[in-house]
């Protein structure tokens, strides 16, 4: 029998070529917490939009570095991506981004900013707030079975 409660941690430079191993780390570890194949593909994806905009936002090149926490439980996962800004802009995008995905505001004529509406959709829960180190960390709770009504 699996242990349920496991912790796992990477510091991956802040380079988008990363991401595919990374998601693929976060898919294996999903499909071996018995998430299934539908939930795993949900998590797959807000992972790669998150990471994505914490390259982007919050790291000023491969010398940077972007943290993943993960944690389980019997019936959770979490998993937490630290960026240590500023990249492109100040952090305030990402709290305007948040702010705006919460309402579900949606700016008409771009493809930009409709990431965080996506995984607010997918992921059962989703915080974003500034940390320590002048960068943004986004805290993502997925549950095994999808809730009925999500917290956010």
């Amino acid at each position: 029998m699996r242990p349920h409660n496991l912790n796992a941690e990477l510091r991956i430079p802040g380079d988008l070529i990363y991401l595919r191993p990374v998601r693929s780390f976060i898919r294996e570890l999903a499909l071996n917490l018995d998430f299934s194949s539908d939930r795993t593909s949900e998590i797959e994806l807000a992972f790669d939009e998150i990471f994505s905009n914490a390259v982007e936002h919050g790291s000023s090149g491969s010398e940077s570095q972007i943290s993943i926490y993960c944690t389980s439980t019997e019936d959770t996962m979490q998993i937490t991506i630290s960026d240590r800004g500023p990249g492109k802009g100040p952090n305030t995008k990402w709290i305007d981004a948040w702010s705006d995905a919460l309402r579900e505001k949606v700016k008409l004529g771009t493809e930009r900013g409709h990431g965080l509406l996506l995984v607010r959709h997918l992921i059962d829960r989703i915080s974003i707030e500034p940390n320590s180190i002048g960068g943004i960390d986004v805290h993502l709770v997925i549950y095994k079975e999808e809730q009925p009504a999500r917290n956010i």
